[in-house]
Protein backbone atom coordinates (compact mmCIF):
# COMPACT_ATOMS: atom_id res chain seq x y z
CA UNK A 1 0.00 0.00 0.00
CA UNK A 2 2.38 2.45 0.79
CA UNK A 3 4.22 2.16 -2.72
CA UNK A 4 0.97 3.50 -4.02
CA UNK A 5 0.17 6.00 -2.03
CA UNK A 6 3.78 7.47 -2.80
CA UNK A 7 3.35 7.12 -6.15
CA UNK A 8 -0.16 8.65 -6.22
CA UNK A 9 1.00 11.26 -4.10
CA UNK A 10 3.87 12.26 -6.60
CA UNK A 11 1.39 12.02 -9.51
CA UNK A 12 -1.09 14.25 -7.44
CA UNK A 13 2.04 16.70 -5.92
CA UNK A 14 3.03 17.48 -9.36
CA UNK A 15 -0.54 18.21 -10.73
CA UNK A 16 -0.68 20.56 -7.79
CA UNK A 17 2.73 22.16 -9.15
CA UNK A 18 1.52 22.29 -12.01
CA UNK A 19 -1.58 24.30 -11.37
CA UNK A 20 0.23 26.31 -9.25
CA UNK A 21 2.61 27.58 -11.89
CA UNK A 22 0.02 27.84 -14.47
CA UNK A 23 -1.72 30.55 -12.10
CA UNK A 24 1.50 32.40 -11.30
CA UNK A 25 2.51 32.82 -14.94
CA UNK A 26 -0.93 33.72 -16.60
CA UNK A 27 -0.86 36.01 -13.43
CA UNK A 28 2.18 37.51 -14.43
CA UNK A 29 1.55 37.50 -18.43
CA UNK A 30 -1.82 39.47 -17.86
CA UNK A 31 -0.19 41.77 -15.82
CA UNK A 32 2.93 42.15 -17.40
CA UNK A 33 0.71 43.01 -21.16
CA UNK A 34 -1.32 45.41 -19.11
CA UNK A 35 1.24 47.17 -17.88
CA UNK A 36 2.78 47.48 -21.03
CA UNK A 37 -0.34 48.56 -22.85
CA UNK A 38 -1.32 51.07 -20.26
CA UNK A 39 2.42 52.75 -20.32
CA UNK A 40 2.41 52.53 -24.02
CA UNK A 41 -0.73 53.25 -25.60
CA UNK A 42 -2.45 54.86 -22.47
CA UNK A 43 -5.09 51.89 -22.39
CA UNK A 44 -5.54 48.59 -20.35
CA UNK A 45 -7.67 45.45 -20.90
CA UNK A 46 -10.90 45.97 -19.29
CA UNK A 47 -10.58 42.26 -17.97
CA UNK A 48 -6.71 42.99 -16.97
CA UNK A 49 -7.54 44.38 -13.99
CA UNK A 50 -10.07 41.47 -12.54
CA UNK A 51 -8.82 38.49 -13.88
CA UNK A 52 -5.64 38.45 -12.01
CA UNK A 53 -7.21 38.42 -8.89
CA UNK A 54 -9.25 36.19 -9.48
CA UNK A 55 -6.11 33.75 -11.46
CA UNK A 56 -4.07 34.41 -7.91
CA UNK A 57 -6.75 33.02 -5.91
CA UNK A 58 -6.87 29.77 -8.07
CA UNK A 59 -2.94 29.70 -7.78
CA UNK A 60 -2.74 30.17 -3.79
CA UNK A 61 -5.45 27.29 -3.77
CA UNK A 62 -3.41 25.03 -5.48
CA UNK A 63 -0.28 26.07 -3.90
CA UNK A 64 -1.49 25.81 -0.51
CA UNK A 65 -2.57 22.23 -1.39
CA UNK A 66 1.15 21.60 -2.65
CA UNK A 67 2.46 23.05 0.45
CA UNK A 68 0.30 20.72 2.52
CA UNK A 69 1.10 17.49 0.94
CA UNK A 70 4.99 17.81 0.73
CA UNK A 71 4.40 18.74 4.64
CA UNK A 72 5.94 22.27 3.46
CA UNK A 73 3.31 24.47 5.28
CA UNK A 74 3.63 26.83 8.31
CA UNK A 75 3.78 24.77 11.82
CA UNK A 76 4.34 26.02 15.08
CA UNK A 77 6.66 23.34 16.57
CA UNK A 78 7.33 24.88 20.07
CA UNK A 79 4.78 22.35 22.42
CA UNK A 80 5.53 19.76 19.83
CA UNK A 81 9.36 19.60 20.21
CA UNK A 82 8.70 18.68 23.99
CA UNK A 83 6.89 15.63 22.86
CA UNK A 84 7.41 12.36 22.43
CA UNK A 85 8.76 10.75 18.66
CA UNK A 86 5.21 8.30 19.35
CA UNK A 87 2.60 11.10 20.39
CA UNK A 88 4.29 13.57 17.81
CA UNK A 89 3.42 11.00 14.92
CA UNK A 90 -0.39 10.91 16.65
CA UNK A 91 -0.60 14.66 17.23
CA UNK A 92 0.39 14.88 13.13
CA UNK A 93 -2.26 12.28 12.20
CA UNK A 94 -4.82 13.82 13.93
CA UNK A 95 -3.53 16.82 12.25
CA UNK A 96 -4.43 15.65 8.59
CA UNK A 97 -7.87 14.45 9.75
CA UNK A 98 -8.47 17.67 10.57
CA UNK A 99 -7.30 19.13 7.80
CA UNK A 100 -9.51 16.61 6.16
CA UNK A 101 -12.17 17.61 7.39
CA UNK A 102 -10.67 21.37 6.93
CA UNK A 103 -10.98 20.86 3.16
CA UNK A 104 -14.40 19.23 3.00
CA UNK A 105 -15.69 22.48 4.83
CA UNK A 106 -14.02 24.44 3.24
CA UNK A 107 -15.00 23.07 -0.64
CA UNK A 108 -18.71 22.89 0.88
CA UNK A 109 -18.85 26.67 1.85
CA UNK A 110 -17.15 27.53 -1.41
CA UNK A 111 -20.24 25.49 -3.12
CA UNK A 112 -22.70 27.28 -0.94
CA UNK A 113 -21.18 30.38 -2.08
CA UNK A 114 -20.95 29.45 -5.64
CA UNK A 115 -25.09 28.50 -5.72
CA UNK A 116 -25.71 31.99 -3.73
CA UNK A 117 -23.41 34.35 -5.51
CA UNK A 118 -22.67 32.76 -8.84
CA UNK A 119 -25.40 34.78 -10.78
CA UNK A 120 -24.07 37.87 -10.37
CA UNK A 121 -22.35 39.40 -13.45
CA UNK A 122 -17.87 39.94 -13.12
CA UNK A 123 -17.96 43.39 -14.29
CA UNK A 124 -14.90 43.57 -15.52
CA UNK A 125 -15.11 40.21 -17.31
CA UNK A 126 -18.72 40.30 -18.76
CA UNK A 127 -17.87 42.30 -21.53
CA UNK A 128 -15.18 40.06 -22.37
CA UNK A 129 -17.59 37.19 -22.39
CA UNK A 130 -20.02 39.14 -24.49
CA UNK A 131 -17.26 39.64 -27.02
CA UNK A 132 -16.42 35.90 -27.25
CA UNK A 133 -19.65 34.85 -27.33
CA UNK A 134 -20.46 37.20 -30.31
CA UNK A 135 -16.50 36.54 -32.08
CA UNK A 136 -17.22 32.51 -31.64
CA UNK A 137 -20.84 31.76 -31.50
CA UNK A 138 -21.12 29.68 -28.21
CA UNK A 139 -23.65 31.13 -26.33
CA UNK A 140 -22.28 28.98 -23.46
CA UNK A 141 -19.65 31.48 -23.32
CA UNK A 142 -21.37 34.03 -21.26
CA UNK A 143 -20.62 31.76 -18.32
CA UNK A 144 -16.85 33.70 -18.60
CA UNK A 145 -18.36 36.87 -17.63
CA UNK A 146 -20.04 35.39 -14.20
CA UNK A 147 -18.86 35.10 -11.01
CA UNK A 148 -19.26 30.95 -10.07
CA UNK A 149 -15.81 30.31 -12.43
CA UNK A 150 -14.31 32.60 -9.90
CA UNK A 151 -15.58 32.45 -6.53
CA UNK A 152 -15.54 28.55 -7.40
CA UNK A 153 -11.66 28.30 -6.63
CA UNK A 154 -12.91 28.22 -2.53
CA UNK A 155 -14.65 24.99 -3.45
CA UNK A 156 -11.91 24.04 -5.84
CA UNK A 157 -9.15 25.24 -3.11
CA UNK A 158 -11.12 22.87 -0.36
CA UNK A 159 -11.23 19.38 -2.18
CA UNK A 160 -7.37 19.75 -3.10
CA UNK A 161 -7.08 20.25 0.24
CA UNK A 162 -8.93 17.82 1.39
CA UNK A 163 -7.28 15.16 -1.26
CA UNK A 164 -4.12 16.57 0.04
CA UNK A 165 -4.38 15.88 3.35
CA UNK A 166 -5.62 12.40 2.92
CA UNK A 167 -2.61 11.70 0.51
CA UNK A 168 -0.46 12.83 3.73
CA UNK A 169 -2.41 10.99 6.39
CA UNK A 170 -1.83 7.83 4.09
CA UNK A 171 1.59 8.49 4.07
CA UNK A 172 2.17 8.61 7.59
CA UNK A 173 -0.24 6.36 8.43
CA UNK A 174 1.98 3.79 6.32
CA UNK A 175 5.14 5.16 7.43
CA UNK A 176 4.48 4.80 11.15
CA UNK A 177 3.08 0.83 10.38
CA UNK A 178 6.25 0.24 8.25
CA UNK A 179 4.57 0.05 4.80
Amino acid sequence: MHRTVQRVTHVYSRFLAYGASLAMITLFLIVFINSVRRYTIGKSLEWGEQLPVFIAIYGVMFGAAWAYLQDKHIRFTILVGFLSDSLTRKLYLLVDLIMVATGALLAYSGWLFVIKRGGVEASGLINLAKELRSLFGWDALIWLGHQYPYQAAMMVGGGLLCIAAVLRFLMRFSDENGG
